[in-house]
């Protein structure tokens, strides 16, 4: 289910592939090389979070920006998602795309691009990840239980829209998400709101909520061959930048870099992030 007008999240109107049913949204702009754009998971999460890269990267490159299933502009069915489903979709958008791809990716979406970059290698050209979980933090995903039951019932459809109020989604933008507040302006609060009351916007995220999206690296990080870049907020405290030694160690081939800001590196210090990038890809004799 979705809107029947797109919200246009980053400006231009999205074109829509078909998956498995459903129709996807994906955001494009510019010529060249292709980069895919993916979000985070949270309760409102969409392609607006990659609104600064987007419009940055367009100037030499063609930059795709994806809404996953359940998010922004692509339809949001009443179904069980899984990290499983996500790193499928992930494949096969890539796959649509001209590969090998370069990926930037944010949270814990970083685990689905990995957990595929593993499976499918040629699929990518090299990946940056921002804050990735997947190794200490939303590891081991769980099955539906009662957890899962009361969050798809009456109850769970008024926590959701507790959640995704003005003053939650201020309070996990302001303190959680950047650590300048004040980087985070009103068109970003106001389309976290948007995107967090489209209709099905909930099950998406009441599946992350009951762990059914984590994923557990552990068992395919050391088969990754592709180049990696390792983005990390010196300020993140969801997943605090301690966590970056794990992925550098057990990704020999990758390059890390810390920047001044909170867990949305890419939307709080866009030039100096897409700086950051540009570099690890001229470090891999990338265009």
């Amino acid at each position: 289910m979705m809107s029947s007008t797109p919200m246009a999240l980053l400006g231009v109107a999205p074109r829509f592939m078909t998956w498995r049913g459903h129709r996807i949204a994906l955001h494009e702009t510019g010529e060249g090389p292709t980069v895919l754009l993916i979000h985070s998971i949270n309760a409102a999460a969409s392609a607006h979070e990659m609104r600064n890269p987007f419009r940055m990267l367009a100037e030499t490159h063609r930059v795709v920006a994806l809404d996953l299933l359940g998010f922004g502009d692509s339809d949001r069915p009443k179904q069980l998602y899984t990290a499983d489903l996500y790193v499928e979709l992930i494949r096969d958008v890539a796959r649509s795309l001209a590969t090998p791809v370069t990926v930037i990716v944010v949270s814990l979406s970083s685990a689905y691009v990995l957990t595929a970059a593993a499976q499918e290698p040629a699929l990518f050209k090299q990946i940056t990840v921002v804050c990735p979980t997947g190794l200490e933090d939303l590891v081991v995903p769980s099955v539906p239980g009662i957890g899962y039951q009361l969050l798809a019932g009456p109850l769970g459809a008024g926590i959701f829209r507790a959640l995704v109020s003005r003053r939650s989604m201020d309070y996990f933008l302001g303190s959680m998400t950047y650590a300048n507040p004040d980087a985070c302006d009103r068109m970003m609060r106001d389309m976290y709101y948007r995107t967090g009351h489209q209709p099905g916007a909930r099950w998406a995220p009441i599946c992350f909520v009951s762990g059914l999206l984590n994923c557990d690296l552990r068992p395919v990080i050391r088969q990754i061959t592709v180049p990696i870049q390792v983005v990390w907020g010196r300020y993140a405290n969801t997943t605090p930048v301690m966590r970056m030694s794990a992925f550098t160690a057990a990704l020999p081939q990758s390059q890390g870099s810390v920047l001044d800001a909170g867990m949305a590196v890419q939307d709080e210090v866009p030039e100096q992030f897409v700086t950051a990038v540009k570099q690890f890809w001229r470090s891999n004799q990338s265009d």
